[in-house]
């Protein structure tokens, strides 16, 4: 293990040194990894909002930032704001190497847990045995198993960081949560109620309800349409390739389907004046992913420009399956989704873990079923379509309306009043 990242490191082996022989106590503890700190000031932007509320109410919160020790992260600022993880982390790693070492590397969801449950309990044992907190916002429940260990009668909150649908393994597999949000009693907070209804209606063990699952919105204000998309031809192309992504062939053939795409269209695409800004995902590292590579006039890359202004300026958006179609949705923009993975590629490639194009139609009822490309002769064709003003206007307005159950605005007094419950109720046990 290279540590990249001396400085933070040494930050936070400091703190958490220090917490061997000092008591913390805190309201609410934040929980996330580095690549969410995507705001202005290096921020966490879904705890943004969060934060405020906290400090609003004066109450004592601490946030703890987790990242990859071999660098593969390094591009994201740290959060000014955070304590670095990195200390624990390192010593999880460890932990685990000795556990596979002299027992067995665990094969099952079970066994994995129960490591894990081991593990934690010499860290609440040797750094947080002085360590209290009511409640705990994680994000993909972040050590949710080390926190039950801690404080066992503290809230554990996952609130939502992207695409919830039945089969995603991070909410809903086969009917049932994640065997660590169960064991661990994990509540969820969601962007909206159609992710709310996805998990109560496809939950057959009855766990999400509607006390642990709660509604509190996104930090976006998409306000009423003003006025509709310009159509300037200018498309969006969100990329997704990642290096955590499940296997590296996933990333290659993934890669192989935009550039086939894009250079079977090209005559077309050039014809036509259309203009294409490929933005890479927010994970994406040029030293650890494969890049697409194309090089035509009428393509352009920019990863710097804000999302925000990036969709202000364009009147379409092409993806595969990212959370950019409900940005893109809250201002009136249609996607099209590239949908061709069973044509390309043998099934077996994929698994679960890669989102379906199906559930924006299944799921979540994207209301124009017409904008998927599902062989290279379909992006001519509804670029085609789209370029009818009647037919744009039209699909601009039913978008819009379709992305209202999904984003919420954030809600503060839901969010504010599920808070503070919980630390009341967790005060008054302190006290009886």
């Amino acid at each position: 293990m290279i540590i990249k990242d001396w400085k933070n490191f040494f930050i936070s082996m400091k703190y958490f040194l220090k917490l061997i022989f000092s008591r913390k106590e805190y309201d609410v503890v934040f929980v996330s990894s580095v690549i969410f700190n995507r705001g202005s000031e290096s921020e966490n932007i879904l705890f943004r909002p969060m934060i405020d509320c906290c400090k609003k109410n004066n109450l004592k919160y601490i946030i703890f930032e987790d990242t990859d020790l071999k660098g593969i992260y390094s591009n994201f600022n740290r959060s000014k704001e955070a304590v670095p993880f990195d200390f624990v982390s390192l010593i999880q790693i460890v932990l685990r190497k000795l556990f596979n070492l002299f027992f067995k590397e665990p094969t099952e969801i079970n066994e994995t847990y129960s490591r894990e449950k081991k593990i934690s309990k010499i860290l609440r044992i040797i750094f947080f045995n002085r360590f209290y907190s009511k409640v705990y916002i994680t994000l993909i429940w972040n050590n949710a198993t080390l926190w039950r260990s801690i404080n066992n009668d503290a809230c554990i909150i996952d609130y939502q960081h992207g695409v919830i649908f039945n089969g995603h393994e991070g909410y809903l597999l086969d009917g049932s949560p994640p065997k660590v949000k169960l064991l661990n009693k994990i509540d969820t907070m969601v962007y909206g109620d159609t992710f709310k209804k996805i998990l109560m209606a496809n939950d057959r063990s009855n766990f999400y309800n509607e006390d642990n699952l709660i509604k509190v919105g996104f930090n976006k204000t998409s306000g009423p349409l003003k006025e509709l998309p310009s159509l300037n031809k200018k498309i969006l192309f969100t990329l997704q390739i990642t290096p955590d992504s499940i296997t590296k062939v996933v990333n290659e053939n993934y890669i192989k389907i935009v550039e086939n795409l894009i250079s079977l269209n090209a005559d077309f695409l050039k014809i036509n004046d259309f203009k294409l800004i490929f933005r890479q995902h927010p994970r994406f590292s040029p030293d650890h992913c494969p890049s697409v590579n194309l090089e035509y006039d009428f393509i352009s890359y920019d990863n710097s420009t804000p999302m925000a202004d990036l969709i202000d300026d364009v009147s379409m958006h092409i993806t595969f399956n990212s959370t950019s179609v409900f940005e893109a949705s809250m201002i009136g923009l249609p996607t099209i989704f590239i949908d061709m993975h069973d044509q390309e590629f043998p099934k077996e490639t994929y698994s679960n873990k890669v989102f379906s194009n199906d559930v924006f139609l299944n799921d979540y009822k994207y209301p124009y079923k017409d904008l998927f490309v599902k062989t290279y002769k379909d992006l001519e064709n509804i670029l085609i379509k789209l370029n009818d003003k009647t037919v744009y206007d039209d699909c601009c307005k039913r978008v819009y309306e379709w992305s209202k159950d999904l984003y919420s605005d954030f809600d503060t007094a839901a969010f504010e009043n599920f808070l503070l419950q919980k630390i009341n109720i967790k005060n008054k046990d302190a006290r009886s």
